[in-house]
């Protein structure tokens, strides 16, 4: 089976949507198949004419010189066709539409009546499936809505069915390494996604309605989305070094915190773990933790069960793995007062495997 992936991102390859698909990608080579990555932002694709050259003088055959044709022989040799687009303004993005428009020279001028409807037929022979994969920042897969409709609309009418739809909601925590370990199902339906294709011929409904699950709730998501926005707009846009994806906020940092809680590892646990931070980011904030749910709040609390002072860029460098936080502590780069076993259990508390 020949796998072509058609990879619409204006960030090619530091993209959400190419983690996505890349996970898709080693699914289907670990069931057999063979696959081709084409990243559309590298290549020369003009839009179209509308000049219907491709249909009259020259059948087959667009009039416009660049990278489009040696395109379209692949799409006409493979087996499945991966569309891996982020979410712009509710639709694929402008690269991808340019390809989808260049692809009328595969479809013959003349139109002809299938079912209750009328369409092209396509000047070639083919038996190749698509597959549709995107993420959003949005926290609901209905925003996707507009985007699948165009899509199952070529299916309709284009005899290339729709075997898989991988719809990704909120897909800036899929970069965050804080939150890695939540977004651990989202990945392995992914992969699982691309074995499914290539073993069964689509994408189980199941594993659809996995990865469209949001990791954590609409409001926790929208409130660190809310963060991250403030912290960035009128700030200086300087990643950290060789750390790209660090997140630079301390309330987001903790408002993550609170939501990567695993109560599993002690049910019950009724605490509060204040934070009194100095540095560029000073402020104080807990967490507190009770009936299995860990909330982060503004302020001081009356009777902390632990407190830890620090520095902001200190901590920002343990939660973005930059430093160790056990060797920090024992170096006296921050310091915690209170029961100190909830504090060396912290690393277990506020993780999700």
């Amino acid at each position: 089976m020949k796998i072509l992936a058609i990879q619409g991102s204006p960030r090619p390859k530091v993209s959400n949507t190419e983690l996505l698909l890349q996970e898709f990608l080693k699914g289907a080579l670990s069931a057999g198949a063979q696959a081709e990555t084409i990243y559309l932002k590298e290549k020369k694709i003009k839009p179209c004419l509308g000049c219907f050259t491709c249909w009259t003088k020259t059948p087959g055959v667009c009039a416009i010189k660049d990278d489009m044709a040696e395109l379209l022989l692949k799409v006409r040799e493979c087996d499945i066709i991966v569309y891996a687009t982020p979410l712009y303004n509710y639709n694929m993005t402008a690269l991808l539409k340019a390809f989808q428009e260049r692809m009328l020279p595969l479809l013959d001028p003349h139109i002809i009546k299938v079912g209750n409807a009328h369409r092209h037929p396509t000047r070639y022979e083919t038996k190749r499936k698509m597959v549709l994969i995107s993420n959003c920042g949005f926290p609901e897969v209905k925003h996707f809505d507009g985007m699948r409709k165009v899509f199952q609309t070529m299916e309709e009418n284009g005899y290339v069915p729709l075997v898989g739809e991988i719809l990704v909601p909120a897909g800036e925590l899929l970069r965050q390494e804080a939150l890695r370990g939540m977004s651990k199902k989202i990945f392995e339906a992914v992969f699982r996604a691309g074995v499914e294709v290539v073993r069964d011929g689509r994408v189980s409904k199941e594993t659809e309605e996995i990865v469209q699950k949001p990791v954590l709730p609409a409001e926790e998501i929208v409130a660190m989305a809310n963060l991250f926005w403030d912290s960035q707009i009128g700030a200086d846009q300087v990643a950290r070094k060789g750390n790209a994806n660090a997140i630079g906020d301390m309330r987001l940092v903790l408002r993550g915190m609170a939501a990567m809680y695993n109560p599993q590892v002690k049910p019950g646990l009724k605490a509060v773990v204040q934070f009194e931070v100095t540095g560029k980011q000073p402020g104080n904030w807990f967490l507190a933790i009770e009936n299995d749910k860990c909330t982060f709040n503004e302020g001081s609390h009356a009777h902390p069960t632990v407190t830890i002072k620090t520095p902001s860029e200190v901590w920002l460098a343990i939660v973005n793995k930059e430093i160790d936080g056990q060797q920090a502590f024992l170096e006296g780069k921050y310091k915690a007062e209170g029961d100190m076993t909830l504090m060396m259990n912290m690393k277990n508390l506020f993780a999700r495997n």
